[in-house]
């Protein structure tokens, strides 16, 4: 017993022995690595910051190098600024220079006799205009207005006569317009239709009709508008500045509708009662300036031909626009389509010292290629453009044209 005893006691001691030594060498074991691993974390730590540092001293440094960069490109800055000035400087004792050479020059060409050239457009076609149109119509009310003596001020006053909403642009070719308006009444429309009769074709607000009937009492005027709301204006307007005798309106597209009419007038001129008809006005029309819409515009084939069988020898018509290509174009379609009839009147596109016109562009050969042309090519630009409007009366448009500082391109035909 005693022997089992101590050999129990033996084998149970070198256990706990042993469990000690290894519980001893476990710890011994994770205190190493913890001790490895906060020394790791020490030296992350160490190297994190001395890039914080670095960075920090880096950024120092370009603060300086940015700071001085920034120095040295005032420097050039001001180095050309200065550069500049001189050679500014420089420039304009040479534009002075040049100035004077230039007026120098215009003396000399002044001297020396040759056609007016044409005046330069300022203003891009199509592009609205500013400044006097803000003010326009209350312009045309004033009282230094070419129109002051119809005194439609006052009847916008008392009611005479308000102002009119419509369209700027209409499509002749719509279906309302495509088919000649209504005859007017000529006996009922003037009160002594033995007087000679002027037509404008489209008179847009109908203020240079009648002005001219207010100026012209010897004499009937007829404007014409597609625009039928501009017509009752009109009318009204005619009736307030005591014209309404000689001056009437009428709604319709001229295209198509001055054909029957023109007919109506001669064929039905009983007597002989009826005065002539003496000049036709085709003042400012609706431009249409993209190419697929040129078809719209209102001188057209059918409309000269209108015009030549219509109009007596001695009867005039009047073309103008501010837009130039619009100016030709009409100009040039009645010396195309207009069987010979027509003519620039010479009386006044007077060339030499007593000069009333400017120089027109000549046609360029490659625009009148094609076999719609058939070998057509105008000369009429030879004449010139009018520079004063010779019936002494403008309209609304070429007022605000002129006012603008914008030239006016105008052409008077004659039937022989």
């Amino acid at each position: 017993m005693r022997l089992y005893a101590t050999l129990t006691t033996t084998l149970f001691g070198s256990i706990r022995g042993t469990t000690t030594t290894t519980t001893t060498a476990t710890t011994t074991t994770t205190s190493v690595r913890r001790g490895a691993m906060m020394t790791q974390q020490h030296h992350q730590q160490q190297q994190s910051s001395s890039s914080s540092n670095a960075i920090a001293k880096t950024l120092r440094g370009g603060g300086v190098l940015v700071r001085a960069q920034q120095t040295k490109n005032d420097e050039c800055v001001g180095e050309r600024v200065a550069a500049r000035a001189s050679t500014s400087a420089t420039k304009g004792d040479d534009d002075d220079d040049d100035e004077k050479e230039k007026e120098r020059s215009g003396r000399e060409k002044a001297k020396t006799k040759g056609p007016t050239p044409a005046p330069k457009h300022t203003r891009a076609y199509g592009t609205p205009m500013t400044g006097y149109q803000l003010e326009h119509g209350q312009r045309l009310m004033a009282e230094d207005s070419p129109f002051a003596s119809l005194n439609l001020k006052e009847a916008m006053k008392v009611g005479a006569a308000k102002g009119v909403r419509c369209r700027q642009h209409v499509n002749p070719l719509s279906q309302k317009f495509c088919k000649p308006s209504e005859t007017p009444s000529w006996d009922v429309i003037f009160k002594d239709i033995s007087k000679p009769l002027t037509i404008d074709v489209g008179c847009g607000g109908g203020r240079f009709p009648l002005a001219m009937a207010k100026r012209f009492r010897e004499r009937n005027f007829l404007g014409v508008d597609v625009r039928e709301a501009l017509v009752e204006r009109g009318e009204k307007w005619g009736e307030f500045a005591e014209v309404s005798e000689n001056v009437a309106f009428a709604a319709g597209n001229c295209t198509v509708s001055l054909k029957p009419w023109l007919e109506d007038y001669n064929e039905n001129n009983k007597d002989n009662k009826r005065g002539k008809v003496e000049l036709v006005c085709v003042q400012f029309p609706d431009p249409h300036f993209k190419r697929k819409h040129w078809k719209r515009r209102v001188v057209q084939k059918e409309m000269v031909e209108a015009l030549a069988s219509g109009l007596e020898e001695g009867a005039r018509v009047f073309l103008q626009s501010d837009v130039k290509e619009v100016a030709e174009d009409m100009r040039d379609k009645f010396e195309k389509f207009g069987n010979g009839k027509f003519v620039v009147d010479d009386s006044l596109h007077v060339r030499g010292e007593h000069e009333a016109i400017f120089e027109a562009d000549a046609p360029d050969p490659s625009d009148w290629e094609g076999e719609e042309h058939e070998g057509f090519i105008p000369t009429w630009y030879q004449k010139g453009w009018l520079k004063e409007n010779p019936l002494g009366v403008p309209t609304e448009r070429e007022v605000q044209t002129i006012n603008e500082g914008q030239p006016c391109f105008r052409v008077m035909l004659c039937v022989k």
